[in-house]
């Protein structure tokens, strides 16, 4: 939602700041207060999706953090004696937000569990797009940056049919600095940056599976009859991979076609149950007949490049990806 996320990744962290500014701590409770104001800044900055505001956004609060504390610590070098004392409202306000800055550190930890390379089932392929830039929405080992893995479960028996998309990964296309849409929250998919931006073939193979009619939803409808939405499988030899929520009517394949890796294949769209344009991508093994997506789920890297939620990518004219972090 935008007032959340105006909340927590904006009035939040510049209100910290503040604070952190105008009103500092002394003694034990000035330590205490720089390390729930940093947890409170690394958890927001780990956890949230920076595409509005954009991903530059948390360097600037680093950077900000910094300049505060190292000028107040000049501040009290200079001054023979610091004769001020923590006013009360004060220090009941730094122990408030010491109890922030444990979720903070714990949804840090949790984010930094999903930063581990996996050591199995890893596949991988080229970029299944054209040159531009990228940020990844949902990417990483842990559910807290990669809200795919909840189909893991296998307890939970509406997941079964979605399975093999479990290690997915979500993908935007953004402008240089970031920005990735036309306007604040507008319905129409058209004016994202995503929308029909060119998806190619990611590996040499087979066409397996093409689905394509089913209607782009409006900003922030999903299809939740057509979860993929339309979709390519392609069989890559050991392993097949899904590119979804694609644009109706943009696919250039048919079943059972031979690709190239960068061959064209479709555009982006916003089909299925994809809350803004954006691309799908899994990796998995098998491709049941009664349901596609229910394979065994591989990991997936871009390049050799394990893709964490917020991990930015740019492909230049010769398909090299080139590391922006």
């Amino acid at each position: 939602m935008p007032w959340m996320v105006i909340l927590t990744q904006l009035v939040l962290p510049l209100s910290l700041l503040l604070w952190l500014a105008l009103c500092p701590a002394t003694g034990w409770l000035r330590a205490l207060q720089l390390i729930s104001v940093a947890s409170i800044l690394l958890g927001i900055a780990f956890t949230a999706l920076w595409t509005l505001p954009p991903f530059w956004v948390p360097y600037v609060y680093a950077l900000l953090f910094v300049l505060i504390t190292v000028s107040q610590l000049i501040k009290n070098y200079r001054s023979a004696k610091d004769l001020r004392r923590t006013s009360t409202a004060n220090a009941l306000t730094t122990l408030l937000v010491a109890g922030l800055g444990i979720l903070g550190g714990y949804l840090s930890y949790q984010a930094l569990q999903g930063y581990g390379f996996p050591e199995e089932d890893i596949v991988d392929i080229a970029p299944p797009f054209t040159a531009g830039h990228y940020l990844v929405a949902h990417g990483g080992a842990s559910e807290i940056i990669n809200a795919h893995l909840k189909t893991l479960d296998r307890s939970v028996e509406r997941y079964l049919p979605w399975r093999g998309q479990s290690k997915a990964i979500d993908i935007f296309r953004i402008t240089p600095l970031g920005l990735h849409k036309d306007g604040w929250q507008p319905i129409d998919p058209a004016r994202y940056t995503s929308f029909g931006t060119p998806v190619v073939a990611p590996c040499n193979g087979r066409i397996a599976s093409v689905v394509d009619g089913i209607k782009n939803m409006p900003v922030p409808e999903m299809d939740r009859e057509h979860m993929a939405g339309n979709y390519i499988a392609i069989d890559c030899g050991e392993f097949y991979i899904f590119l979804a929520h694609l644009h109706p009517g943009s696919i250039v394949i048919s079943t059972g076609q031979r690709v190239e890796t960068g061959d064209p294949l479709a555009q982006m769209g916003n089909s299925g149950n994809s809350s803004e344009p954006h691309l799908h991508v899994h990796a998995q093994r098998g491709l049941p007949e009664d349901s596609p997506l229910a394979g065994e789920p591989l990991w997936l890297t871009i390049n050799g490049r394990f893709l964490l939620r917020n991990s930015r990518l740019q492909v230049a004219q010769d398909d090299v990806l080139i590391h922006q972090n």
